[in-house]
């Protein structure tokens, strides 16, 4: 009877001493694209345009922020992700920059409907959407725009070379949205 007490006795205070462990605070860094693009006010009598759903690389779907080490291993950025998933997320920032410039009307942009008839439509196919080994950013995509009538431009964008400070999720994001910003400043002028 004593073993049986004895049992019982070791498991409760099994059980209460992993009840009782503090909990460590979740220290992974949270992302967004453009979280600091000023805000235009003025955009009437601007060319109008819709930002549609961008094409990446299946390896960019989830979360993680990744960045291509040696051999062209894919790795993750330690303690940092992205807070959507860059394929929601690169629309939603592609349209904030394109606005900062002052010489575009996003009317809309992925995953909402283009309701503006008149105005064109984006779409972008990233090739990269990373660093390389050497820490330098890579961002390059073939862009094309089709204008209300049915015409469309079409180009290639190679980002400044920009690198990276290894150590810093945020000055990775940071170079990013610098591409990004170049980017929409080149389809800003193409409209």
């Amino acid at each position: 009877m004593k073993i049986i007490y004895t049992i019982a006795l070791s498991f409760v205070l099994l059980l209460s001493g992993c009840v009782n462990l503090k909990p460590k605070p979740d220290r992974t860094q949270i992302f967004t694209l453009a979280s600091n693009v000023a805000a235009v006010a003025e955009v009437a009598g601007k060319p109008q345009c819709y930002v549609s759903r961008v094409e990446l690389p299946g390896y960019l779907e989830g979360h993680r922020i990744y960045y291509r080490s040696g051999n062209g291993e894919l790795s993750s950025v330690s303690g940092s992700r992205w807070a959507e998933s860059p394929r929601v997320a690169l629309p939603s920032a592609i349209a904030m920059h394109l606005q900062a410039t002052g010489k575009v009307h996003v009317r809309a942009y992925y995953p909402w409907q283009n309701t503006a008839s008149e105005g064109a439509t984006i779409s972008l196919q990233f090739e990269r959407f990373s660093a390389n080994a050497a820490g330098e950013v890579e961002v390059i995509a073939q862009w094309q725009i089709t204008s209300a009538d049915g015409s469309q431009r079409e180009g290639r964008f190679i980002a400044p070379k920009r690198v990276w400070d290894r150590q810093d999720a945020a000055d990775y994001v940071a170079q990013l949205d610098a591409a990004l910003s170049s980017l929409a400043e080149v389809l800003a002028q193409e409209l």
